[in-house]
């Protein structure tokens, strides 16, 4: 296991997290030219990856699909991944509710996140990325194949949670 790197820093509160000028950074370090061979699965406007995905079909995303069966699509020996879902059960809902869909029990719960990264995880290539973001830094798992390598904790002031980016590599 490579040395774990943890960085906290002050930054704006944006609901386009990649705009955050320390996560811009971040994915600067390791997403390399222009996003070829990267998957964004919940990528609402943000162009960082080849393969992009929103469920609202009003979004820049190239697909608007599930996220699940956007993974599934994707092809194999990805450089790595971006995944900026909603962060909480309640956004989930809002989200779904946005496109006219109902939060079902099972997207507003662990499997929400873990059947999207059981699929993506092993189209991502060895010595490839996933990029997690969130308020908690579970990223992808070792039982996935994944190592922690960097942690982000984004700090916005007041009373709002910080923005948790988890840097893992395929092993």
């Amino acid at each position: 296991m490579s040395d774990l790197i943890i960085h906290r820093v002050h930054g704006p509160l944006r609901h386009a997290t990649f705009t955050i000028p320390a996560v811009r950074s971040l994915l600067e370090r390791y997403v390399k030219d222009g996003g070829k061979g990267w998957a964004d699965p919940y990528a609402a406007d943000a162009q960082w990856a080849q393969y992009t995905n929103d469920i609202n079909p009003k979004t820049k995303a190239l697909c608007h699909l599930d996220a699940l069966d956007f993974v599934k699509m994707l092809p194999p020996k990805l450089n790595g991944a971006l995944v900026d879902p909603p962060y909480s059960y309640r956004q989930v809902s809002e989200h779904y509710r946005m496109v006219g869909r109902k939060a079902t029990s099972l997207d507003t719960s662990y499997n929400f996140y873990h059947r999207v990264m059981k699929v993506l995880a092993p189209k991502i290539r060895r010595g490839g990325y996933a990029i997690s973001f969130g308020w908690n830094s579970n990223g992808f798992p070792k039982t996935l194949g994944f190592e922690k390598v960097e942690v982000l904790l984004v700090a916005h002031a007041g009373h709002h949670n910080d923005t948790i980016v988890t840097v893992d590599r395929k092993v």
